[in-house]
């Protein structure tokens, strides 16, 4: 019986290692998913940063003959300046797709892009595209006194 017992652990001695491998290669999957995601989730982040000093940026560009009328009591977005501002500032960015509106009391910016990966390279993802949008109104003096 002896040997029997012997024979079949012999013939076991393989199997860890195959486990191993199996787990070490869903642990690096694991690793590069968290990893691209905040690569990726950090990209998205920057571009919403550029869209929204982009959307800022326009939304500063008021009437100024309009504002000095109306004794500093009305704000008037001077919707072609807004729009040149608002591009101007994507353009500096380079890289984007984009898309400036202007309404008469609001400037809307869309930008989107392809943010690179890095693990994800492996399977055959080399980039993934994400958006932003962002929207401004112009305002005068301070809102409110609150925090």
């Amino acid at each position: 019986m002896t040997a029997l017992t012997w024979r079949l652990n012999r013939e076991e001695g393989g199997q860890v290692i195959v486990l191993v491998a199996v787990l070490m290669a869903g642990l690096v999957a694991v690793v590069g998913l968290v990893t691209d995601g905040g690569l990726v989730f950090t990209q998205k982040r920057d571009l919403q940063n550029v869209a929204d000093a982009a959307a800022l940026a326009g939304a500063m560009q008021i009437d100024q003959d309009a504002y000095r009328a109306s004794g500093g009591a009305s704000v008037v977005l001077d919707e072609a300046a807004a729009y040149q501002a608002a591009v101007e500032y994507l353009r500096a960015e380079g890289g984007l797709d984009y898309s400036v509106l202007t309404r008469p009391g609001r400037v809307e910016v869309s930008v989107s892009r392809r943010a690179s990966t890095g693990f994800l390279r492996v399977v055959g993802i080399n980039s993934v595209d994400i958006s932003a949008s962002a929207r401004a109104e112009p305002r005068h003096g301070v809102a409110s006194a609150g925090p």
